[in-house]
């Protein structure tokens, strides 16, 4: 399942999410661990439409963090540093669906996701 969302899971030395911009551009992507402490800060050429961005899951610092949710968040300026809108998407699997709730929601990495935040539905890759 594709939502929007900023918060995906780190396992095995990789974490991952879909970025989507409408030009070219430069991002700045922040990456905060499960309780608010910045563990990663970079920047990355983006260009229009969605690609992936996947992190190693090493800080700043080099250190290896382990696994567990991750919140990515990004800004966009483009080649006159003038901002662009930047949105972020994460794939998983969900791990739930509480149909008692309105709106119903879907489970996903830990965090609850309203039907209208879904994106794509897509088959697992291994």
């Amino acid at each position: 399942m594709v939502v929007d969302g900023a918060t995906a899971q780190l396992a095995g030395g990789a974490a991952s999410w879909n970025l989507n911009v409408t030009k070219p551009s430069t991002a700045t992507i922040t990456i905060k661990d499960a309780i608010g402490q910045n563990v990663y800060t970079g920047t990355i050429a983006v260009n229009p439409g969605t690609q992936n961005f996947t992190w190693n899951g090493r800080g700043n610092d080099g250190r290896l963090w382990p696994d567990g949710s991750y919140t990515l968040t990004a800004t966009a300026v483009d080649a006159n540093k003038q901002a662009v809108a930047i949105s972020t998407e994460v794939q998983a699997i969900v791990d739930s669906v509480d149909l008692t709730q309105d709106p119903p929601q879907l489970s996903i990495n830990g965090q609850n996701y309203t039907l209208d935040k879904i994106k794509r539905i897509v088959r697992p890759t291994t």
